[in-house]
């Protein structure tokens, strides 16, 4: 699986609610954990029970392995490419090996378009 095949194996609520994702370089592959910022419990009570209540939390992270021989940063691009998280920016550390993807990062206004989408998704009133 590469980094563009797991990003699309998200449901679409976590798809359009990523907002970074952290590559963590294994002994034979790679972990990506895709870091949300959907915050629950969200306002709609004809959402069954685990989404409409209980106390305030994120979406759970979901992790993916990486299986691809490809190299982390062509997959970095082949995501970037696809604009499925919009503008990416990234920057790899080398010890502990680990990259870090910001989505929607292209400009602060795609940064924030994207982060009132999400707040109105939690059925919130997003800051003007």
């Amino acid at each position: 699986m590469t980094l563009l095949e797991a990003a699309e194996s998200l449901a679409i609520v976590e798809l359009s609610s990523v907002s970074w994702i952290n590559v963590h370089s294994l002994q034979e592959h790679h972990r990506a954990v895709f870091i949300m910022a959907l915050l629950l419990p969200l306002s709609d009570p004809r959402l069954p029970a685990e989404l409409y209540g209980g106390a305030l939390r994120f979406w759970p992270d979901q992790n993916r392995v990486l299986g691809s021989p490809a190299p982390i940063e062509d997959q970095i691009s082949e995501l970037h490419g696809s604009r499925l998280l919009g503008n990416l920016a990234s920057i790899r550390l080398r010890s502990p090996p680990l990259w870090i993807i910001e989505a929607h990062a292209g400009s602060r206004e795609e940064r924030l378009g994207w982060l009132r989408s999400v707040i109105t998704m939690e059925g919130r009133s997003p800051i003007p």
